[in-house]
């Protein structure tokens, strides 16, 4: 029962994440309920579980509603973000494997394909899948824990951009995906997570862009 609940977790997150529900939106628990085919129990613990993570929030006479930010709640997880990136080669980091260097490789593949053709949705599963690559160079788990935390909480406004941009952030993604394959392969942790500064920073002022805003020098 754990795992599949861990499993409908991740289904729910990442419809968030993919503006499937978009900021605003009502999140029914009977309807999902009924999709997974679970009580109410199970998924009013993985809607607290994402409350928590401050993907949704509950407002009473209305429900569960996914999270709406205003811009300078945007600017300041960014910001955030841009830290934690920094610290990734600092605090007792994992070494690069080749197993990890071929996940990469496979996804900067997959990267590649998607600028030929475009397809949002594959964009965003190779980009999901770089950000837990990176996750598993994160040798303390706090870290860890915040990495993930303030990628999901921004993770739809980043695919607004998406949406808008298409051609640029696909190629930007294959950059990047370059980029950490030559790091991975000299082990330089400390390189990798400057790598996902510089890219976070160009993410966060393609989303100030979108809202009409100045890019912030960092």
């Amino acid at each position: 029962m754990r795992i599949e609940l861990d499993y409908i977790l991740e289904i729910i997150r990442d419809r968030i994440c993919f503006l499937q529900y978009r900021p605003g939106a009502i999140i029914r628990e009977g309807a999902l309920a009924v999709e997974f085919e679970v009580s109410r129990t199970p998924i009013r613990e993985i809607l607290q579980k994402l409350k928590s993570a401050g993907l949704v929030e509950t407002r009473n006479g209305v429900g569960t509603l996914v999270s709406e930010r205003t811009l300078d709640e945007i600017k300041q997880i960014y910001q955030i973000r841009l830290r934690l990136a920094s610290l990734i080669g600092e605090l007792t980091p994992n070494d690069c494997l080749p197993e990890d260097i071929a996940i990469i490789e496979a996804l900067l593949e997959r990267a590649q394909a998607v600028i030929k053709r475009f397809d949002a949705r594959k964009y965003w599963q190779i980009n999901h899948e770089a950000h837990f690559a990176i996750g598993r160079l994160i040798g303390n788990p706090p870290l860890s824990e915040m990495w993930d935390r303030y990628y999901f909480q921004v993770a739809s406004f980043w695919y607004q951009v998406i949406e808008a941009e298409p051609l640029d952030v696909s190629k930007s993604l294959v950059r990047e995906l370059e980029d950490l394959r030559e790091a991975m392969a000299r082990n330089d942790v400390a390189a990798i997570g400057y790598i996902e500064r510089n890219y976070i920073s160009y993410g966060y002022n393609r989303v100030l862009a979108i809202y009409g805003e100045q890019p912030d020098r960092q």
